[in-house]
């Protein structure tokens, strides 16, 4: 076997396409632009071998990508780029994300293609052939080193749907309140496909170290080292060794090869947590005596205390307190549909519904047990609808994301319009609750990374007439829009929250 096909081992735990239908064809879409002209419109379907070995693909090279490292990657073109050309940082357009794929009934699953991708520089040009894994570490009495052959064909593998999401999704938000030190997600930094690969219990047990053997818990970690030594994370033996965390290093998704942007030919999965601690091109899993020094492993994903600024953090020690990690995703919920800047007319749908829908997850296992929508700024909830696609683990875990719809009333929203007290705007607002029974906050608190953002997701709704029909509409205000796109309510200095945990905003900072 090579270059990432099916492995011909036993199976642990499949969930995989025999339970959530087909998978979603990667079907890339070019960017469309003067430059090459006479291949707009084009539809490639990714080939089934390696895409990181067949540099010439039948698809022009992105212009973005032009005079790059990354100038050998198919990428889709609908993609938007929250850095610029390089390093390539990227989120679906939300429309793209709830689009159902050709051949399946739900968007439960995401096409590689349109999966986030968080890159800190250039991809790595990896080989099936020639890439190894290595177990080593002052703890592991037997390392060894694995081809890629040898990884998939001598353990055992599985085979299940994971949700990927950035911490930083919805970051936007908080860079309207106060500029964190990192750049514009959406709410599109997310998705969900079926990975397959090995349990990493498996692999350290070949190397020895399962329970009995590792004598100190507490004071052992795993570090994880890409073959770009940037994104080294570190974890417990606990997590690692648990059969019901199901921590996986991977190498297909969606029944295919990794995407060398998602990391080819092997990627670390653990899930439940937030990607940033899912290491990419796996080259080392190490069993040490500490954790990490990687300056990944402090310098980034922490959520501190909304006063503490770039200054504070570097010259106090801030980024060395470990309360403030970040590893499990938190409850989130965000509305997909309408669209920002969707409009429904009036006059013709009173007596009609429109569809309110998008997604919700939560993080370290936990099943999202209900969302709730609100028109009357939280006085009442209703209930939505959930579609509930992923079946639980063999211990009862939930790694995905939930798709939510509710039918709203038009009526019901021209009442809740009517009785706004004075200076308020008419919205919809969404929450999601899972098995801790605790909500999503009210209002936002801002850090200074901008991660974690999980307060209540706020829809504007604004009564216009139309100038392309002069009918009388309801129009949909998402607060942002991803990247350097403009628009959105958040945007604007009048609607801007007057504290975000650290008391009263300065608004002349904003003039």
């Amino acid at each position: 076997m090579g270059r990432g096909g099916d492995s011909k081992t036993p199976t642990r735990s499949v969930r995989a396409e025999n339970v959530y239908g087909p998978f979603p064809a990667n079907t890339l879409k070019p960017w469309k632009n003067s430059r090459n002209e006479g291949r707009e419109g084009d539809v490639v379907d990714m080939p089934k071998e390696n895409a990181a070995e067949e540099a010439v693909v039948e698809i022009p090279v992105d212009y973005r990508d032009a005079k790059t490292p990354d100038d050998w990657i198919p990428r889709d073109g609908r993609m938007v780029r929250l850095t610029g050309r390089h390093p390539f940082n990227s989120e679906p357009p939300v429309k793209d994300l709830v689009t159902i794929p050709k051949g399946r009934s739900n968007c439960f699953l995401t096409p590689a293609n349109l999966q986030i991708t968080r890159n800190h520089g250039s991809v790595p040009k990896l080989s099936w052939d020639t890439h190894r894994l290595s177990i080593e570490g002052p703890l592991v009495d037997s390392p060894v080193s694995l081809s890629m052959d040898a990884l998939t064909t001598n353990y055992p593998t599985t085979e299940f749907p994971v949700t990927i999401s950035c911490c930083g999704n919805r970051r936007k938000e908080m860079n309207m309140i106060k500029q964190t030190i990192g750049f514009n997600w959406g709410i599109g930094a997310c998705g969900t496909m079926v990975y397959k690969g090995v349990l990493l219990r498996d692999l350290l047990a070949s190397v020895g170290v399962d329970h009995e053997s590792v004598a100190d818990i507490t004071g052992t970690h795993v570090e994880f080292i890409g073959n770009e030594d940037l994104g080294n994370k570190c974890g417990g033996p606990a997590k690692c060794l648990d059969p019901a965390e199901e921590v996986m290093v991977a190498f297909q998704a969606n029944g295919a090869p990794l995407h060398p942007d998602r990391g080819y030919p092997i990627r670390l999965v653990i899930p439940g947590y937030i990607g940033g601690r899912m290491v990419k091109w796996l080259t080392r899993i190490r069993v040490i005596p500490h954790e990490s020094h990687s300056c990944y492993h402090y310098w980034d994903n922490k959520y501190l205390p909304p006063q503490v600024t770039a200054e504070m953090a570097a010259s106090e020690g801030w980024w060395y307190k470990q309360e403030y990690i970040i590893n499990e995703l938190a409850l989130n919920s965000f509305i997909c549909k309408p669209n920002h800047n969707d409009t429904v007319p009036l006059a013709a749908n009173l007596d009609k519904t429109t569809c309110v829908s998008g997604y919700a997850h939560s993080g370290g296992g936990r099943m999202v047990t209900r969302v709730e929508l609100s028109t009357d700024h939280g006085a009442t909830w209703d209930l939505t609808d959930i579609t509930r696609h992923e079946q639980p683990n063999p211990y009862g875990k939930y790694w995905c994301w939930i798709w939510w719809k509710y039918d709203l009333p038009l009526v019901k929203l021209l009442q809740d319009g009517n009785n706004l007290a004075s200076g308020e705007d008419l919205e919809i607002w969404v929450r999601a609750w899972d098995t801790s029974n605790s909500p999503q906050p009210e209002k936002p608190t801002w850090t200074l990374m901008g991660q974690s953002s999980n307060h209540i997701f706020r829809v504007k709704v604004h009564t216009e007439t139309s100038a392309a029909t002069g009918k009388v509409v309801y129009r949909f205000e998402h607060p942002t829009q991803p990247g350097q796109q403009t628009g959105g309510w958040a945007t604007r200095i009048a609607a801007k929250v007057k504290s975000a945990g650290y008391g009263e905003i300065n608004m002349a900072s904003y003039k």
